[in-house]
């Protein structure tokens, strides 16, 4: 998804091309949906009316991708009909179903590809507009359906590139200017090799309505090699650049960084809280560690070595950052099936001590999640199998809803 090119906002997706309701009757069974179209970002409320009582009804999701023209993912649940006719998911347990519960996004993150394929292109699980056709299913019989349009970031979060004061990267500007200047994020890209889900969570922001800069943080590649060192120059150079475009507020600007992002994150806004308002820094250590397997410095200021750890397994107070600088919100999160960091949640613990949760601090712990669960949520987008795919979805959620009240909060 990386430079990805400004689309023209869906017009077409009118009530007329989404209304492919087949239905036996004017009364009879119907598939109704709080908001069609529907950006990717968000969840949407799905409900099956006038259905017979006292049977089960499957509910089956098909998805076709304009980004994978021919490849289908399908999903179903099986919900029993109650004495109303109605089943609302949201608020019903599914009889059979490949999660677990109540869940109204359900058949959308568990949808799989019947060739096998996985789903590891942020492409086609954000960028583009996705077709998803719901049927409700008895005994065999097609008695509702409806098609539903999920709109891609490429079409709703329009990016240009940047190469100015030294830095490299992609703006995104939210493409409904707001009354009053809003939060700005400065998001640290590239900081895995091949993995560029900055741009991802930066579109994804841009989408809510909050400018977002997606730092290449390592240089135009995204990447330096097996050592990587960050300037603190090109990060305040970047700071002050965001701080200067029409419509952001300077005084909030946070920065956001996940994975080996999230210290680079955390020392930025501990380092310049003249410049640095909050930040979210989900998936990653608390300290500042050097990066291996050569140790190095894992950032510079004028061209020397700013002190970090060696490792990360001992985690105590005084290898966790001073989090108390920060002067707004913080957003951290913790995976206890985290495959790349085993003791994420002990980071998280003892950065809680250093800095106990105040106005529009998160902390989330998820028990059961792995790495990526600091992807948006609502797509199947490097979700790991289950048993861990229920809890690492749920932790997406948690962790964005805590994102999206963090950057309301109103700073002094």
């Amino acid at each position: 998804m990386r430079r990805m090119v400004a689309g023209v906002v869906l017009a077409l997706l009118v009530a007329s091309l989404a209304a492919c309701v087949a239905n036996p009757g004017a009364g009879g069974p119907r598939v109704e949906v709080s908001e069609e179209p529907s950006g990717v970002w968000k969840p949407i409320h799905v409900r099956v009316v006038s259905l017979p009582p006292g049977g089960r009804v499957t509910v089956r999701a098909t998805a076709r991708s304009g980004a994978a023209v021919g490849e289908r993912w399908s999903s179903q649940a099986v919900y029993s009909v109650p004495s109303s006719g109605v089943v609302d998911l949201d608020h019903d347990v599914p009889a059979e179903a490949p999660f677990g519960g109540a869940d109204g996004m359900g058949l959308f993150w568990t949808l799989q590809s019947d060739s096998g394929r996985e789903a590891n292109s942020p492409q086609v699980w954000g960028g583009s507009t996705m077709t998803v056709d719901l049927e409700a299913v008895i005994d065999g019989r097609r008695v509702a359906a409806r098609r539903l349009h999920r709109v891609g970031l490429t079409s709703v979060a329009p990016s240009r590139a940047v190469f100015d004061d030294g830095i490299t990267g992609d703006y995104f500007q939210p493409a409904s200017a707001a009354a009053a200047p809003r939060p700005a994020v400065l998001v640290f890209d590239g900081t895995e090799p091949d993995v560029q889900t900055g741009v991802l969570s930066a579109a994804t922001l841009s989408a809510m309505g909050y400018p977002a800069l997606a730092l290449s943080t390592y240089g135009s590649a995204g990447q330096l090699g097996p050592v990587r060192v960050l300037p603190a120059e090109r990060v305040v150079a970047a700071l002050n650049w965001l701080r200067a475009q029409p419509g952001v507020d300077a005084r909030r600007v946070f920065v956001f960084g996940t994975s080996r992002g999230a210290q680079l994150a955390l020392w930025t806004a501990v380092a310049h809280p003249e410049l640095v308002y909050g930040a979210i820094a989900p998936a990653g250590t608390t300290g500042l560690v050097c990066p291996s397997p050569v140790p190095g410095p894992a950032i510079t200021v004028g061209g020397s070595w700013v002190p970090c750890l060696s490792g990360t397994h001992v985690v105590t107070r005084a290898a966790v950052l001073d989090l108390d600088r920060i002067p707004g919100p913080v957003v951290l999160g913790c995976a206890g099936e985290d495959e790349q960091l085993g003791n994420g949640c002990r980071w998280l613990d003892v950065a809680a001590e250093v800095r106990p949760a105040r106005g529009g601090d998160a902390y989330v712990r998820a028990p059961k999640a792995t790495h990526t669960f600091y992807l948006p949520p609502y797509t199947p987008l490097d979700l790991p199998p289950a048993p861990q795919a229920q809890p690492t979805e749920d932790a997406r959620v948690a962790l964005w809803s805590a994102i999206g009240r963090a950057l309301n909060v109103r700073g002094p």
